[in-house]
């Protein structure tokens, strides 16, 4: 019920259900004492409404809000759940996050800020000729504000399933730039994948940051889904969308990999930190560094984003033909006894994370696949060296191993002192460590 909340609802119908226990009660047992029996059902709807009207409202929060020293800056009861948006007082801005019915779908970590937004910028920086785009979930807004910073798009249609998401995006203007207020903007409420069922509109860019796979959205992993978002791109079109290292087992995750190049042959797999990212073009031409360059080098800096061509082209993990090469015994996801929808409890093993990073680490692919015309293969070496140090480093931080992660982003920062990021981790995470 809208206007009384969650909590109150469920004390409502309670009552609601005792008093009509206690009339049927009464109704059987055919009492004489009839102003008692009255006297009872007043009694019991007065306090229901008295309680209804009078009392606080009853918030419903994550448990881990309660254990850390996390504040909440916003809380919202909607129909397509309850929205808490909390602080971690010591982390400022990188220590906001959105829940959605008690499952944190949204972070802005560092790490987590960066990937959303490699997932807007990479397609543009490939030399994407796009008017249109289709984004399917809004969040915070942080890989829709990526898409609208480049000038040539001139509409951009976000399907959102928890429209008031989009209310709360003023609490991340940091990472968003008030995208929620631009114009060419339409937030259209609903599933994205039912949107495409029920659209004939074709987009030069289709980006999805959907919550985790286990979290409910499993079908925006499948090979359908993949099939639909490629008969909704036009002849040139191109398709990004976030994958996630955690809470997958090896083989299903390399297997959303497989599924997705089924459908866009030219694919590849990207690396930010502790997320992945799928890229797709639906023609067959590499990325042409040149351009590129051009691209990265004109954008505005960014406080949250470190925009250098040959640091973002490192963090190219796995191209076309690897994944072609994928051992048979990795499955197709379908939607017919979908992986992602009726997943294995072995998913939430903590031990995956590392697992998944370390696989992605031993098995890089040689990035000339990917990219035509670099320009300084020498100083592409430097960075690639650099990128596999840095991820080497989150994987023993992702262990607990924090000094053998500090030693190798120190040598990160040795090997490859043209990096800007690497000082900046070094401080953002371990401060004056030496």
């Amino acid at each position: 019920i809208p206007f009384v909340g969650v909590g109150k609802t469920i004390l409502i119908i309670i009552s609601i259900l005792a008093i009509v226990a206690i009339y049927i009660a009464f109704s059987i047992h055919k009492t004489k004492n009839i102003s008692k029996y009255r006297f009872t059902l007043i009694s019991l709807t007065s306090v229901l409404f008295l309680f209804t009207f009078l009392s606080k409202q009853t918030q419903f929060v994550p448990p881990s809000i309660k254990k850390f020293n996390i504040k909440i800056i916003s809380y919202e009861e909607t129909v397509e759940g309850t929205l808490v948006v909390v602080e971690e007082k010591e982390k400022g801005v990188f220590g906001k996050s959105t829940f959605v019915n008690n499952a944190s779908v949204i972070g802005s970590n560092y790490d987590a800020i960066k990937v959303v937004k490699m997932v807007g910028h990479i397609p543009f920086f490939s030399d994407l000729k796009c008017e249109n785009a289709l984004i399917i979930g809004f969040g915070i807004g942080v890989t829709t504000s990526a898409i609208a910073s480049h000038s040539e798009v001139k509409s951009i249609d976000c399907v959102e399933l928890v429209p008031g998401l989009v209310k709360s995006a003023h609490h991340y203007k940091e990472f968003n730039a008030g995208v929620y207020k631009d114009k060419r903007l339409n937030i259209i409420p609903g599933d994205g994948r039912h949107f495409l069922q029920t659209t004939t509109k074709k987009y030069d860019l289709i980006s999805c940051d959907p919550t985790h796979p286990v979290l409910g959205s499993g079908n925006l992993y499948t090979q359908e889904y993949f099939q639909e978002v490629f008969d909704h791109l036009n002849p040139n079109g191109m398709v990004s969308q976030y994958l996630p290292l955690h809470k997958l087992r090896l083989n299903d995750l390399l297997g959303i990999i497989k599924t997705f190049h089924s459908i866009f042959p030219n694919s590849s797999v990207w690396i930010g930190q502790y997320h992945a990212i799928l890229f797709g073009k639906k023609d067959n031409q590499k990325i042409d560094f040149s351009v590129w360059k051009e691209k990265v080098q004109a954008m505005p800096k960014d406080d949250f984003f470190y925009f250098e061509p040959y640091h973002i082209a490192s963090t190219v993990f796995f191209n076309a033909d690897f994944i072609s090469n994928l051992s048979d015994d990795i499955k197709i996801n379908t939607d017919n006894l979908s992986y992602t929808e009726f997943f294995s409890f072995d998913c939430f093993d903590a031990a995956n994370l590392h697992k998944n990073l370390d696989y992605f680490s031993k098995n890089r692919s040689d990035i000339s696949s990917v990219f035509s015309n670099i320009d300084d293969q020498n100083k592409m070496n430097r960075f690639i060296k650099g990128n596999q140090k840095l991820t080497k480093s989150v994987y023993y931080a992702i262990k607990g191993e924090k000094q053998k992660a500090f030693n190798q982003l120190r040598e990160a920062c040795i090997v490859n002192p043209e990096d800007k990021e690497y000082p900046f981790l070094v401080k953002f995470y371990y401060g004056s460590r030496k």
